[in-house]
């Protein structure tokens, strides 16, 4: 079955679409839930310990619950695109067959990005409130 232009313009302008949301969600996920839980449990509690144990439990389980959405929003670009159908998520039919969409690449490339931005924070523009580090 074939689709009408005007049809196959609207799914790439979808599919863009979802591709700049799936990449700014990967940059939420590795930047922006830990900056601004780090912000928040600076603001909830005056104490080292308490911030650090806050910021051990709460980043990983913000980080796991968010990604639900960044797997939804891969499926659907999968949709959008025509690599998977509606009913191929069923595990009825083939349980081993897997898609793959540009989610793996983005958290790869929000990885790395966020690992730079830390980098480049702590050697270039973090001070050390405590006095010398080493």
């Amino acid at each position: 079955m074939q689709r009408k232009p005007a049809a196959r313009v609207l799914d790439r302008l979808a599919a863009a679409f979802l591709l700049i949301v799936l990449a700014a969600g990967s940059l939420v996920l590795w930047i922006g839930i830990p900056f601004g839980l780090l912000w928040l449990f600076s603001h909830v509690t005056d104490s080292w310990s308490g911030h650090f144990v806050m910021s051990l439990v709460l980043i990983p389980l913000a980080m796991a619950l968010f990604s639900p959405v960044l797997f939804w929003l891969n499926a659907l670009y999968l949709r959008v695109t025509g690599v998977m159908h509606a009913g191929d998520d069923d595990d009825d039919e083939e349980p081993e067959r897997r898609f793959r969409g540009p989610l793996e690449l983005f958290l790869y490339a929000g990885m790395v990005v966020a690992f730079v931005a830390l980098s480049v924070w702590f050697f270039f523009y973090a001070s050390n409130p405590t006095g010398s580090f080493w």
